[in-house]
């Protein structure tokens, strides 16, 4: 057995390398299971992935105010002074749903909520395995409960961890869209009058595709199947419990902030379609770099996030160390930006979330205003989609993603979602083209022709 590495009460203990999707099948019928993955192999922003069993706590909310939301993560948080060989050791994962936007703007909103899509969902864990992608190692993390060791614990996971399960044919979902093409066009029109008569810069109008759950239907088998054919660098799967999960290929980090203070988002805003010709394939991201409305829809967006963090950063240490670069995902490019700053020392990462939450990539600029044109203008809730999947160390360190490119499955149907923003001179045709270039991959079907 390898030696074990313990600080305080932590366990840390190194293992043979193996792939976490691998782990994942072994483990995916765990109730309450996190799985946050690294899953662009040999992506410079896929470093490490974590899988999360056995929680001790939890707080999952139908409905909540951002209130409630902020109160539970205080309630479920044990800062503690332990540093391991990874920077998540244990602490708390979740989901904060877009549903909260509305609260933490001071805004209504005329949806009705999913009630097998919550709120809120977050769990304390303290046995998990991590993984780190770039020195190619493995670590399993436990802390003693229950009357067990932490070492036995954590052998009592890797003993009786299933093999993977064979794969077997499932009956794929019949993915209907909820607007259409000329409903689409109609919102887009919707938002170039608020645009038109200087309500807003720029909103975020996206449309939900839904599916009937196929019998024997399995999530964590479909979820393996999505990071196989859209592996990203901020993917996630979680058991929302209920018989309902979220199925993330995120390419989007949200909020990062590291135990010494150092903050980092990286919003997207521009995108084109990858190509299997690298010549085409070339081209399309050398228009997207070329495009001055992208260019401009990125820049609104930094500097709304600029403002929100400057709400909890020390001043003058907001910057914007990258500004719109191209950057290559596995089927879409996209423009990102950083835009950096260091945490106030009378502030922590919980302060952080609900400083910038809802994400400015995902609604527009000003953020208030946005938020309440969304509301009118889209057809339905948009539950967890555009929320966030966070992870809170006990050290106190953040990572975060935006819930985008991803599958929500509850016990009777599947949703999915994808939209962009809109400026002054976005085109309809153009805007309903960018929302197929990223949902078709999502939903497993080969590119339109748009």
């Amino acid at each position: 057995m390898s030696e074990d590495r313990s600080g305080g009460t932590l366990l840390a203990r190194p293992l043979p390398w193996r792939d976490p999707a691998d782990w994942f099948a072994r483990l995916a019928d765990r109730p309450g299971i996190a799985f946050l993955d690294s899953a662009a192999d040999g992506d410079p922003r896929s470093t490490f992935s974590y899988i999360a069993v056995d929680p001790a706590e939890e707080v999952r909310l139908a409905t909540a105010t951002m209130g409630e939301a902020v109160a539970g993560l205080h309630r479920l948080h044990r800062p503690l002074a332990e540093a391991g060989p990874l920077p998540f050791t244990g602490g708390l994962i979740g989901l904060l749903s877009y549903d909260l936007a509305s609260d933490a703007m001071a805004l209504g909103s005329r949806h009705p909520v999913d009630p097998a899509l919550p709120a809120l969902v977050v769990r304390r864990y303290d046995l998990l395995l991590g993984f780190d992608h770039v020195a190619r190692q493995a670590w399993g993390f436990a802390r003693p409960r229950d009357g067990l060791t932490a070492a036995q614990r954590l052998d009592g996971l890797l003993d009786t961890a299933a093999p993977p399960p064979t794969a077997a044919a499932q009956e794929e979902p019949n993915w209907i869209e909820e607007s259409g093409q000329d409903r689409h066009r109609a919102m887009i029109a919707g938002v170039l009058a608020y645009l038109d008569a200087g309500d807003i810069y720029q909103a975020n109008i996206s449309t939900r595709f839904t599916a009937d759950r196929p019998p024997g239907f399995s999530p964590p088998a479909h979820y393996l199947a999505l990071r196989e054919r859209s592996p990203a660098p901020f993917a996630a799967y979680l058991d929302l419990g209920g018989d309902s999960a979220l199925l993330s290929a995120s390419p989007e980090r949200f909020v990062h902030c590291d135990r010494d203070g150092r903050i980092e988002t990286r919003p997207i805003k521009g995108t084109a379609p990858r190509d299997a010709d690298p010549a085409r394939d070339r081209r399309n991201g050398e228009r997207l770099a070329a495009s001055a409305k992208d260019h401009a829809e990125n820049l609104m967006i930094c500097d709304l996030l600029r403002n929100d963090l400057a709400i909890v950063a020390e001043p003058g240490s907001v910057t914007v160390p990258q500004l719109a670069r191209l950057e290559g995902f596995a089927s879409v490019w996209h423009l990102v930006s950083v835009v950096a700053a260091r945490l106030r020392a009378d502030a922590d990462a919980i302060d952080l979330l609900a400083a910038t939450f809802p994400g400015g990539s995902i609604t527009g600029a000003p953020k208030r205003r946005a938020v309440e044109i969304i509301d009118e203008i889209e057809d339905s809730g948009r539950g967890p989609f555009f929320g966030i999947v966070f992870a809170l160390g006990s050290d106190g360190a953040l990572d975060s993603s935006i819930v985008i490119r991803s599958i929500a499955a509850t016990p009777g149907r599947l949703l999915a979602r994808a939209g962009g923003g809109i400026v002054a001179d976005s085109d309809p045709a153009g805007e309903y083209a960018e929302l197929r270039t990223k949902i078709d991959p999502v939903l497993g079907r080969p590119p339109s022709p748009y």
